[in-house]
């Protein structure tokens, strides 16, 4: 979710600086220009964040919705819990402010490509189910969720393959990875234990109170599902532009 957003981001380094095919208001930056793609991201997603921008091939992403967004923590410690997300609209993702971008230069096959930044708050509201227990206590549920993060900063690194067509140069995304800290997180289940309220708000109570080390136990499959997500986008993305196109000539 949140990687989707950054995803749209590194997209819109490229989109700024785009080709002739891309919309003549979107300021061109040159090579390895990083003030200018953070400025350029920072525009568009200001400017377009509600409604989309299908002309940069930049999507709504206020809100942003996910059909569908499994989380699974298999291992024996005190929590292990299987959660099942279902159209979640991912809110918040328009104040994202970018701090730093690292690379983005000539030779794609040497160069970095790294993104650095934090956002006010993330909600994401949608129907869930869960399964598993925490301690010994086994966990049921069936109903709405909102999960918030508040201030998570962000980093987004991803290194790619080149592939020569016609004499130019187009990318794949060979590795990518992605870390989401959050300052804090709050959850909140409905339904939980066949709609027992006494039991339900003391494991919301629970959940929250112990947030750090909920978030320790589920961040590896969270961050491996965002970082699928933004694959998927920048490699579609990355098919139909060549990456001579996407800068402005020195």
């Amino acid at each position: 979710m949140l990687l989707l957003q950054l995803c749209s981001i590194a997209l819109l380094v490229c989109l700024a600086s785009g080709a002739s095919s891309f919309p003549p208001d979107l300021q061109r930056c040159r090579i390895g220009d990083t003030k200018c793609i953070i400025n350029t991201s920072h525009h568009v997603v200001r400017q377009y964040a509600k409604t989309g921008y299908p002309a940069a091939g930049f999507p709504q992403i206020e809100p942003f919705l996910v059909k569908r967004f499994d989380i699974s923590d298999g291992r024996t410690g005190s929590l292990n819990l299987k959660l099942n997300f279902k159209d979640v609209n991912v809110e918040g993702l328009s104040g994202v402010k970018f701090d730093n971008a690292v690379g983005f230069g000539a030779d794609p096959a040497t160069s970095k490509f790294e993104m650095y930044g934090s956002i006010p708050k993330i909600v994401l509201r949608g129907k869930y189910t869960a399964d598993g227990r925490i301690l010994i206590l086994p966990i049921r549920g069936d109903g709405d969720a909102e999960i918030t993060l508040h201030s998570p900063k962000f980093s987004v690194k991803f290194k790619p393959g080149t592939q020569v067509r016609d004499g130019r140069t187009y990318l794949t995304v060979d590795k990518l990875k992605v870390l989401v800290e959050p300052q804090r997180m709050n959850i909140k289940l409905t339904n939980l234990f066949n709609g027992d309220q006494a039991l339900g708000a003391n494991l919301n109570q629970f959940l929250n109170e112990n947030w750090v080390e909920v978030w320790s136990e589920l961040h590896p499959s969270i961050h491996l599902a965002i970082a699928e997500i933004m694959k998927n986008i920048l490699s579609n993305l990355f098919k139909r532009f060549a990456y001579e196109d996407l800068y402005l000539e020195n």
